[in-house]
């Protein structure tokens, strides 16, 4: 997906960007307004807790966080304990991320799908800035359309 404005985004699903991809810093800056961006190692997501800890760093979860995937996608849903607008999630070399459980990676995608497409469906209330929120799978180009696939079985 080069060249996308993704601050402007109509999909509401999760990204897939090739490493090799270019994308222009006009189209990259994020609006006006507080953003929080977290990223990410895949490489550490071997299995569910290395996911619960990038999680729980990167976004700076609350101490209750139960450390279970209902817990991580309550959270990816509420957000409330960062003053930020809008979010941008990125994790890096997504494709190896819970590489050897089928069913976990696919948990997890359907969690980051659906907290997308939560923030999107969302209406902005009277008085209340839309928030918004954008995760990014950083993989080789080679594993773009195969974690695409990924995402939509989901």
């Amino acid at each position: 997906m080069s060249n996308a404005t993704w601050w402007e985004r109509h999909e509401a699903e999760v990204s897939v960007v090739p490493t090799d991809s270019t994308l222009t810093v006009v189209h990259a800056l994020p609006p006006t307004g507080l953003i929080y961006s977290a990223r990410m190692r895949g490489r550490e997501m071997h299995d569910s807790d290395g996911v619960f800890s990038q999680f729980y760093e990167a976004l700076r979860l609350p101490d209750y966080f139960g450390w279970n995937w209902n817990a991580l996608r309550d959270c990816l849903t509420d957000l409330h304990w960062i003053s930020a607008k809008h979010f941008l999630l990125t994790i890096d070399d997504a494709d190896v991320a819970l590489s050897g459980s089928t069913e976990e990676r696919k948990i997890l995608l359907r969690a980051m799908n659906d907290a997308v497409k939560f923030w999107a469906a969302k209406p902005e209330l009277p008085g209340q800035e839309k928030v918004t929120f954008q995760v990014v799978l950083l993989c080789p180009p080679d594993m773009r359309e195969e974690i695409f696939r990924e995402i939509r079985a989901c």
